[in-house]
């Protein structure tokens, strides 16, 4: 707040023409003050940093940077422009022409620097000075001290105590390890010769590095040998090594799996795994982490499956946010006899370790695990529907625009009831905790140009729901490619055409029950489109519900379909390639689009609901038996 009031006042002076009244502090700013400068010692590059206040952004004024005083018995003059950082911090970033001038005179600079605030619009300027001693060279002489910390993991940011170091402005301060890494297990001793290791330097005296396994390898074990630093100073191609340091240790310990959450899963889902010294997946590096399952598998039928010594279970991560937490997903696979395998698969109960099983180039090794179990649970197929911008918009053709999200409730409604014999879960935000999730996309018109109402453009029919990521929307170049429409989804439009009036004739879906249900709001059939504000309690109230519930019926029937089709539908006994119920079944969800009448589709006058054929729901119960 009080830097927007000082703008402000700054603005109104100067567009009144008002000028400060007292000298040396502007009206509106704080007055100009000085009370911390550094580094004391200086090179090309540095950023040399002054603290106070009443620093001003350039777009107010500009700051300059005096130094006047002597190295030894040369008097030094010299003037550079300030950077604004904040109100109360500036910044000099020291040239390398005046290393190069300073340096020559052979002596510390003594004196005064002054600090001249010019704000744009006043006549005059304000000042503000300090006493300083400062070194000026070429390049910083380091030093090592210690490692921080005693003991760290891969991935860890170790720090360096030290002195003399240099930040990235100024140069490069390298760490150089010489000695022997020992390992207990296995037992081995590994030569370290002179690993350089770039520091990211916080300030004279701290610098840090991540360990990574191009330092001494995956295996836990203790560096002991001798530390050095370099000093290069980019300006002045000048290097300076710090004395050797013998008697250094620094310790790494074993990767270790800490938690395995959350402890009841289903396929396709994300789990959480914490712990520390996991290493990121790096083709080029040659590392990665997996997680390694051990032990045994009760499926809930009573039967017991090993994942014991060779039969044990790999998984990769999916997510890997750094060396204390991963994520992977309990995926199903297809083996070369065509079977399917993976934890997740039947439900039952996982009883055993976790462990962390690190690789880099030809290492291998495997940390500590963990002890847990985790419960898998019947398979959950999730669809996600996803609305594009279209088919709101589309809402337009039905007058319904104001009520979308009453028609969207109902169509999750509808797919809900339609699926709740079944473990299937309609969902209208994309998942979070799950990655292998069904899509199907509504949208407005039909881009196949064929007025579809909707259609499963996935590749194949899905026998068994194999697949469990399955999008049914967008376009599909492979379903193109063998001669079907390439476009898939659902296609609000294409509704209108149950209308009589709209299709003229056209469709022999179209019913006189459309032009009842939908006529007060459809501007084609000379309706009046909901207004806002109109629902709830208008005097439309009752005719705007039943058309919201209708058209989500409507599609919620259509969505429910599609889907059924993806997950392997319809089976018909002995005719395994058939996509719908054969001929005209009353009610029945799986038959073809030409046999299931709009008023069928929207529960009108003592029609529906819409049902799975008997074989339809013996599928489903097998393949996604509610859990």
């Amino acid at each position: 707040m009080r830097k927007t009031a000082t703008f402000l006042l700054l603005c109104t002076l100067m567009a009144t023409g008002a000028c400060g009244t007292e000298p040396g502090s502007p009206a509106g700013l704080d007055p100009l003050v000085l009370t911390t400068w550094g580094p004391p010692t200086v090179l090309a590059g540095t950023p040399f940093t002054l603290g106070g206040a009443g620093f001003v952004k350039p777009q107010l004024g500009s700051m300059t940077l005096s130094l006047e005083g002597s190295c030894g018995t040369k008097s030094v003059d010299f003037t550079a422009a300030l950077t604004y950082v904040d109100d109360y911090n500036a910044v000099w970033n020291v040239s390398s022409d005046f290393v190069a001038d300073i340096v020559a005179y052979d002596a510390p600079f003594v004196g005064t620097m002054e600090v001249t605030r010019k704000v744009f619009g006043y006549p005059g300027s304000d000042s503000a000075d300090l006493s300083v001693t400062l070194h000026v060279e070429h390049n910083v002489q380091p030093e090592f001290m210690s490692f921080e910390q005693e003991g760290v993991w891969i991935g860890d940011t170790v720090a360096v105590n030290g002195q003399g170091l240099l930040s990235y402005q100024e140069g490069q301060t390298m760490l150089f390890l010489s000695g022997t890494y020992l390992v207990k297990s296995p037992p081995m001793e590994k030569a370290v010769q002179g690993v350089a290791i770039p520091l990211e330097v916080e300030n004279r005296n701290l610098g840090k590095f991540v360990l990574t396994p191009d330092k001494f390898g995956v295996y836990p074990g203790q560096f002991k040998g001798t530390a050095w630093l370099e000093n290069y100073a980019p300006a002045s191609m000048e290097k300076l090594y710090s004395p050797e340091v013998p008697d250094v240790e620094l310790s790494v310990l074993s990767a270790v799996i800490e938690s395995f959450a959350p402890d009841v899963v289903r396929r396709g889902q994300t789990v959480q795994v914490t712990g520390r010294g996991f290493i990121p997946t790096e083709p080029v590096g040659e590392t990665a982490t997996l997680v390694l399952l051990e032990g045994m598998f009760e499926a809930s039928s009573g039967k017991e499956i090993s994942f014991m010594g060779k039969d044990a279970m790999l998984m990769f991560p999916e997510v890997f946010l750094n060396n204390t937490y991963m994520e992977v997903v309990l995926r199903v696979n297809i083996d070369v006899d065509g079977n399917l395998t993976g934890l997740g698969l039947i439900p039952g109960v996982f009883t055993g370790m976790a462990y962390p099983q690190l690789f880099f180039g030809g290492e291998t090794f495997l940390g500590q695990g963990l002890d847990f179990c985790v419960t898998v649970a019947p398979q959950l197929q999730v669809v996600f529907i996803k609305y594009l911008p279209s088919f709101d918009e589309a809402f337009h053709s039905f007058g319904l625009y104001e009520v979308r999200h009453l028609v969207k409730e109902k169509i999750r409604e509808r797919c809900m009831r339609d699926y709740s014999a079944f473990n299937v879960s309609f969902v209208d935000e994309r998942p979070q905790d799950y990655v292998e999730y069904s899509i199907i996309e509504l949208s407005g018109e039909d881009p196949n140009g064929a007025n579809l109402l909707g259609l499963d453009n996935t590749t194949g029919k899905d026998i068994n729901n194999l697949r469990f990521n399955d999008i049914v929307g967008g376009k599909n170049a492979e379903t193109e490619e063998q001669g079907f429409y390439a476009y898939g989804g659902v296609f609000l439009k294409s509704f209108l055409l149950f209308s009589p009036t709209i299709s003229a004739g056209s469709t022999a879906l179209a019913s006189p029950r459309f032009d009842d249900v939908f006529g007060f709001f459809v501007p084609q059939l000379s309706g009046a489109p909901v207004e806002p504000g109109e629902y709830p309690g208008g005097a439309r109230h009752a005719q705007i519900e039943e058309a919201a519930r209708a058209l989500g019926y409507l599609l919620g029937g259509t969505v429910a379909h599609e889907i059924g089709h993806s997950l392997g539908l319809s089976m018909v006994p002995g005719h395994p390639d058939e996509y719908h119920n054969m001929g005209d079944n009353p009610e029945w969800l799986m038959d073809s689009g030409n046999f299931r009448p709009f008023v069928e589709r929207t529960e009108l006058d003592g029609n529906g609901p819409e049902v799975f054929a008997p074989y339809n729901f013996d599928y489903l119960a097998k393949i996604l038996p509610k859990g």
